[in-house]
């Protein structure tokens, strides 16, 4: 199986049918069935937030693929430094990247994971570093 790395947009899309991705993240689920699933630790602030907790059906459904036995959740710890470091350089400030965004390069970035793909909704971020490594990201 491929590793698929899922960026935070994707989870704020699947569960809100009046996101602008709505559709798209739809079409992408597929992924999630037939992969080894890579979810950032630091992606799960971002997308189980208080409004997310108040759609109890988003929140069982997520809640259950989290458990699911294809899918890992990569912690933060060993490159949370790091993430902050490149975060406040000159190149980050340029292109004005979050904390967030940062950890996820750096996890892709890292041949230890072996990620295949990406799904984002924000390509722009993240494209540099996915060719870099032959990561094709999946946003459609």
């Amino acid at each position: 199986m491929v590793n698929v790395a899922v960026d935070s947009g994707f989870w704020f899309a699947l569960y809100d049918p009046n996101d602008t991705y709505y559709t798209k993240a739809i079409n992408l689920v597929k992924y999630l069935n037939t992969s080894n699933v890579i979810i950032p630790f630091p992606t799960l602030y971002e997308s189980i937030n208080t409004k997310f907790m108040k759609n109890t059906v988003a929140k069982v459904e997520f809640e259950n693929i989290l458990k699911r036995s294809n899918v890992t959740i990569v912690s933060d710890e060993p490159i949370k430094a790091n993430a902050l470091r490149v975060t406040f350089t000159d190149e980050s400030k340029k292109r004005n990247l979050s904390l967030v965004d940062n950890i996820i390069r750096l996890i892709l970035d890292d041949v230890n994971y072996n990620i295949n793909y990406l799904i984002t909704f924000n390509r722009k971020d993240f494209i540099d570093i996915c060719q870099k490594r032959n990561i094709e990201i999946l946003d459609n």
